[in-house]
């Protein structure tokens, strides 16, 4: 019989070799900052804009691949093209699922959204159901969008101090009214669902900084009493988790309630609904319904918004850029009416511009992370499974060696095919998990960009000397690039235009695509 001394020999030769191998394999991780005892590169992902110090890291180590360890958990962060598609895309059946986020999954409560699911079937379901419902049936949004820009004229013809108040209207306004048939908001500042979802969208764009919250790096935490000294984030998920049962169930109640008194007009909702009754064969329950329609009410507004406050920015900024807009607009148009959506193949300068906007400032700079679902290997390093992994949208959409002087706002750069196109690298995020939404943003945007430079010039303010203004372009700290508050004026480009804004409202009105009281 083994002595025990053999058996405590056997022991420790194992657990020698355990270590020995675990040291190994993260010795092969991929390289990055040198991190404290610990805490490991907690300090150096907490700095205002990490996309930017990745990217110093990646030219300091001399790889598109670096990592970086919070209490010892790793972070892989991808810097080129080339390394997001070998991975997030050709192997994107590993690098599909999503780090567990304690704050906002299980204290806050967003763990119906799919955005934030693990890779699965659940996932898949909902996933599918999106697509067929909003990206295959592009008309049903588009008849809604062109009135919205429309209506978007109106409002900047008479205060157009609020140029930003007007475009959280118009895209709140898109996303309501397709989704829960929701059109009696007057004014979006003062609208119960738009004020509610702005507070929503802005307390997960917060939730999803990365270091915000300790509870997501140690998740035992969210077991802590709320008294116990540090555990002030669970006061605040208690009130963020409210504003997401309002998100989730208070529009979807009022369809419930419309259809009882049958005056729910054509929605998404609506249209699932009415599928439940009848019994379609291919009905979705109602839980998946409600939560299908939340992510697009709680997303779809906020992501658009900042990407149309980067237009009138660029457009501010860059006089040239506009007036070559305007005058292939004025080509097409004739100044004769507003553009449509069967105009995009004719306005080719104001889609690169479009795609310009996109890649000038991103909007999500760092991708939705994405978590590996077992080890792997890349370029020879060592990737664990469970790793969170970063595509660096905004160090792939500003590589000098792609995109020439990228810090410039160049829409003729895409008259080079050779040049990629943003919406295709990495403006929708990556792979599987890439923006579900993309097609109907990128029609919210398009036609808005379209609508206003055929009716307005875009100009900076000046001083009682008549010099311009020049803002100081400063972005709020949210998991969402935001471009803070700035000043701008808009001048209606003749009086044709301000009375072809009016008519087409009316005429909208009448056949009832707006409601009365925009007029």
């Amino acid at each position: 019989m083994p002595s025990t001394t053999v058996y405590l020999s056997l022991l420790v030769a194992v657990v020698s070799a355990v270590l020995w191998n675990n040291s190994r394999k993260r010795s092969r991780l991929p390289p990055g900052p040198t991190g404290l005892p610990i805490i490991g590169n907690v300090l150096d992902m907490a700095v205002t804009d990490v996309h930017v110090a990745a990217r110093k890291w990646s030219e300091d180590y001399g790889d598109d691949v670096i990592s970086v360890a919070t209490f010892g958990h790793p972070t892989i962060i991808l810097n080129s093209s080339q390394a997001v598609n070998d991975l997030l895309v050709g192997r994107g059946a590993n690098y599909s699922s999503r780090p567990h986020m304690p704050m906002i999954v299980d204290l806050v409560g967003w763990d119906w959204t799919f955005a934030l699911m693990p890779y699965g079937p659940v996932w898949k379901e909902h996933r599918r159901i999106f697509h067929n419902q909003f990206n295959a049936t592009i008309h049903e949004h588009r008849q809604i969008q062109e009135p919205a820009a429309a209506e978007l004229l109106l409002l900047l013809l008479r205060t157009p101090e609020r140029f930003l108040d007007h475009l959280e209207h118009y895209t709140a306004r898109i996303i309501m009214q397709r989704v829960y048939g929701y059109t009696d908001f007057k004014d979006a500042m003062e609208d119960y669902f738009v004020t509610i979802n702005k507070q929503a969208s802005e307390s997960t764009a917060i939730a999803t900084m990365p270091g915000t919250f300790l509870v997501d790096t140690f998740p035992i935490l969210k077991y802590a009493p709320e008294w116990m000294p540090g555990a002030g984030f669970k006061t605040i998920a208690k009130k963020w988790r409210a504003l997401q049962e309002i998100v989730r169930n208070k529009p979807f109640k009022m369809v419930l309630d419309q259809r009882a008194t049958g005056t729910a007009n054509p929605s998404f909702v609506n249209t699932c609904l009415e599928d439940r009754m009848i019994g379609a064969p291919d009905a979705l329950s109602e839980e998946a319904i409600k939560n299908i329609a939340a992510v697009v009410y709680a997303a779809g507004s906020d992501t658009n918004l900042a990407s149309l406050t980067v237009f009138v920015l660029s457009m501010m900024m860059h006089p040239e850029v506009q007036k070559k807009a305007q005058q292939e607009l004025d080509s097409v148009l004739g100044g004769e009416r507003l553009p449509t959506f069967n105009d995009i193949d004719q306005l080719p300068y104001l889609w690169n511009v479009m795609r310009e906007v996109f890649r000038w400032i991103v909007v999500f700079p760092f991708a939705i992370p994405h978590q590996t679902m077992k080890e792997d290997v890349y370029k020879g390093y060592y990737i664990p499974a469970g790793a969170t992994v970063i595509g660096n949208s905004w160090a792939i959409l500003h590589n000098p060696a792609v995109y020439p002087d990228p810090e410039s706002f160049k829409p003729e750069r895409y008259e080079d095919k050779n040049v990629p196109d943003p919406i295709d690298n990495g403006v929708f995020g990556f792979g599987r998990r890439s923006c579900s939404g993309k097609a109907m943003a990128i029609d919210t945007v398009w036609i808005a960009m379209a609508t206003v430079l055929s009716a307005y010039d875009i100009c900076m303010p000046v001083d009682e000397n008549g010099k311009p203004i020049v803002p100081e372009v400063k972005f709020r700290r949210t998991t969402i690039k935001h471009v803070a508050p700035f000043k701008c004026v808009f001048k209606a480009r003749s009086k044709g235009a301000v009375n072809l804004m009016k008519q087409e409202v009316e005429r909208l009105v009448r056949d009832g695509s707006l409601p009365a009281f925009v007029l």
